[in-house]
């Protein structure tokens, strides 16, 4: 069965999301690379690599479901924040944007009568709760440490062997 038309718009919708926070999270990684704080930088490299993936499952799904994916234009992320924790409260930001896109996604496929979407989401519900909580652990870390320079650079390290998988 073809994907509902309003599945389809709404789909399309968070594509959208999803590349936008990849192109977020590509600034956010520039700007920390500027500033030295490697592990940072590292790690959303790795969260940028991540929503690709997120967008690609949707574009696939969408293919698989004979859809059409629109492939968005995207704005040049920020690469300058004035401090690390800006960075953390708009990735949590970003996370909490996804995460209501998701729920609208499911939202319209249960009310288009769509199981089968419905049942592809339900991975995309999982998964924000776990980026949404490394999202605002992160942010409230950085709120904590902010004013020890050793204690940033600790939380730094932690995140690049994080972002290593170790």
């Amino acid at each position: 069965m073809a994907l509902h038309k309003d599945v389809e718009a709404i789909l399309n919708k968070q594509l959208i999301k999803e590349f936008d926070a990849e192109i977020v999270y590509l600034g956010m990684y520039v700007h920390f690379e500027k500033e030295l704080f490697k592990g940072f930088a590292a790690w959303f490299l790795k969260q940028a690599g991540e929503e690709r993936v997120h967008a690609l499952k949707i574009v696939n799904y969408m293919l698989d479901r004979g859809g059409s994916p629109e492939l968005p234009a995207l704005t040049a992320p920020k690469v300058d924040y004035s401090a690390p924790l800006d960075a953390f409260r708009a990735a949590l930001g970003h996370e909490r944007t996804n995460t209501s896109g998701i729920y609208e996604c499911l939202a319209k496929a249960q009310k288009a009568n769509d199981p089968a979407t419905v049942e592809f989401l339900q991975w995309f519900v999982k998964e924000q709760v776990e980026e949404e909580k490394w999202a605002s652990e992160y942010a409230q870390m950085v709120e904590r440490i902010k004013g020890s320079v050793g204690g940033m650079y600790q939380f730094d390290h932690r995140l690049e062997k994080a972002a290593k998988g170790e």
